[in-house]
């Protein structure tokens, strides 16, 4: 639902803005990061997207709907500034008049759009970073391993074991005939190979199906408009989802879950990617309850792949400056619930550009 708009809930979008020109960027993004020049100094595109999903990234939603639009339309002027689209774009430099033109004439779709459609930034090459924190849970409770995914979005991570892996300075892992092939690059040794899947579910507010033109164009409109390799990888990735049972769960996790999961024989791993960040502090204690309290007649793990505190406050434009750098962007954890006990440990760390450090369970 989109969130209240309230003098508070107005600064952090303009700060968010500001912090954009930076961070956007950074990632490689430079059209998002025009535009997000122009719309610090834009009380109407600051109105608009204060009107984004609530916990979301509000200017990333605004934009996202943009591309989204701009994808369905693309004999809009505005279209020659996405590299989604052409190849090569128009400079961003020059996109701000077309963009604030576009958000005037199309602001009920925008709103529309915002009000409809939840951030499911799905990016191929997590499942790189998911297989081997998999591999060492299926290490330890046996295979084939049962997958339950919070916030699955289209179920691409669900898919994994339908790619092949290549990690710097190591051999090629994974399904041999693989139409797509993932590269990762870890300091460390981590385990390299794919468990073995027996069953996949997912559990999302709002799931995304595959054979949906909508949906996947919603899906690919969450990619940067530069990042065509990532677009690319998610093609060939949604192709192994649509032919892969999965089944989806529609709802709030914390209210599905249990029943879901009491649905599901051993061994069972909980895993999502770039989730629970969206989620409040609230609702994270609240998940880590509900699992301590099944985990006391059942041992449960949990994978997540998830922003870093620091780097989430970072990115929604709190606790910094325009001139700082981000942190570490992220952190990968293996939570065992057992006994009525939690124990929760960081086994690798990621950031921007380079190699993730693979720690595992015991921190070495």
């Amino acid at each position: 639902m989109p969130a209240q708009v309230t003098q508070e809930r107005h600064d952090s979008v303009a700060a968010a803005f500001r912090t954009g020109v930076q961070s956007y960027a950074s990632f490689g993004a430079p059209l998002y990061s025009a535009l997000c020049a122009g719309g610090a100094e834009c009380p109407e595109v600051i109105a608009l997207a204060t009107r984004a999903q609530a916990g979301a990234q509000p200017v990333f939603h605004l934009l996202t709907a943009v591309h989204f639009l701009v994808l369905g339309n693309p004999g809009d002027p505005l279209a020659r500034f996405f590299a989604t689209l052409n190849d090569p774009p128009l400079p961003p430099q020059d996109a701000w008049p077309d963009f604030l033109r576009f958000c005037r004439e199309r602001k009920v779709e925008i709103l529309d759009t915002l009000a409809s459609t939840t951030v499911q930034t799905t990016f191929a090459d997590r499942c790189a970073t998911i297989v081997p924190p998999l591999a060492l849970v299926a290490d330890w409770i046996g295979e084939p391993l049962h997958l339950l995914e919070i916030g699955c979005s289209a179920g691409v991570l669900l898919a994994l074991d339908r790619h092949a892996y290549r990690f710097k300075g190591h051999e090629r892992f994974g399904r041999a005939d693989a139409a797509l092939v993932l590269d990762g690059d870890y300091i460390g040794t981590p385990p390299m190979r794919v468990p073995r899947i027996a069953s996949r579910t997912g559990l999302d507010l709002h799931p995304l199906d595959v054979r949906s033109e909508r949906d996947r164009r919603w899906l690919i409109a969450q990619t940067f408009p530069e990042y065509r390799k990532q677009r690319e990888q998610l093609a060939l990735a949604l192709a192994a989802v649509a032919e892969t049972d999965i089944r989806m769960h529609r709802g709030d996790a914390l209210e599905t879950l249990p029943q879901v999961l009491a649905g599901i024989p051993d061994p069972v791993c909980i895993f999502h990617s770039v989730c629970l960040s969206y989620w409040s502090e609230e609702a994270r204690a609240a998940l880590d309850a509900m699992l301590t309290k099944i985990g006391e007649t059942r041992p449960l793990y949990r994978v997540g792949n998830e922003p870093s505190n620091r780097y989430s406050a970072w990115s929604k434009g709190h606790d910094r400056r325009q001139q700082d750098k981000p942190p570490p962007s992220g952190e990968i954890t293996i939570t065992r619930y057992a006994g009525g006990e939690m124990d929760s440990r960081i086994v690798g760390e990621t950031n921007f550009h380079e190699p993730i450090r693979w720690l595992g369970w015991d921190g070495g």
